[in-house]
């Protein structure tokens, strides 16, 4: 079982207003989202629009959302179908290549993600393929003795498959919608909000990782106006 090991610390605790209150209509669209994912229905641009409608209460024409944090909503739909189903995945593979083999039928079945917002230009905020977290998540042979870091989490993606290893899981992510969204689909887990590349500035010195799993940013950082090398 996974528990938060960060001890409340964070760069910028959540307000309890529009943030949250956008990261839970998110995370309620992927509940709905979760339940075409299980049947194998393909979520296609109208599917997706019907359940951020319902999440939200209104069209992204009137400004409710937008298609940037329906991709997010997608993601984070993964993350629980994984939870909900991925250890008895991983009982029926055969080998690693049958469950990646696996993860991407169910990517299959997600839309291919073609707007982005400024904030997702800025941080780039560019989610880890599933396929490709999984890979990542096999490299790291993570067990459950670990203590498992993710100093740039977005929505998830990398930290499912900690949580599926029966890892502990400290996470931490900049941007205050995703953090949110972390917040909602990790309770368990406190998600700090610091700029992932200080981090061990930051990190209570009690926490000592045995595996840092990451995807980060690598030229942007934070408070920075132009592209690095």
């Amino acid at each position: 079982m996974t528990e938060s090991l960060a001890g409340g610390a964070s760069a910028a605790p959540l307000s309890i207003s529009a943030t949250a209150v956008v990261a839970s209509a998110i995370v309620n669209a992927a509940r709905r989202l979760l339940t075409d994912l299980e049947q194998g229905r393909r979520i296609d641009a109208a599917l997706l629009s019907s359940a951020m409608d319902a999440a939200f209460g209104a069209s992204d024409a009137s400004g409710a959302w937008n298609w940037k944090i329906a991709y997010d909503a997608c993601e984070a739909a993964t993350v629980l179908f994984l939870r909900r189903h991925g250890a008895g995945m991983r009982a029926k593979a055969a080998s690693p290549a049958a469950m990646l083999s696996m993860l991407m039928r169910i990517a299959a079945l997600l839309p291919t993600q073609t707007r982005r917002s400024e904030e997702s230009r800025s941080l780039q905020q560019f989610s880890t393929p599933i396929g490709l977290a999984y890979v990542a998540s096999v490299a790291a042979a993570m067990t459950p003795a670990d203590v498992v870091l993710e100093p740039s989490a977005g929505t998830g993606h990398l930290a499912i498959f900690a949580e599926l290893a029966g890892a502990s899981l400290v996470l931490n992510e900049f941007a205050e919608s995703r953090a949110g969204i972390l917040g909602q689909v990790f309770p368990a887990v406190c998600t700090m909000r610091f700029d992932a590349a200080h981090i061990d500035d930051h990190l209570d010195p009690r926490i000592a990782p045995s595996v840092a799993l990451m995807n980060p940013p690598f030229s942007t950082a934070v408070h920075v106006d132009r592209a690095m090398a």
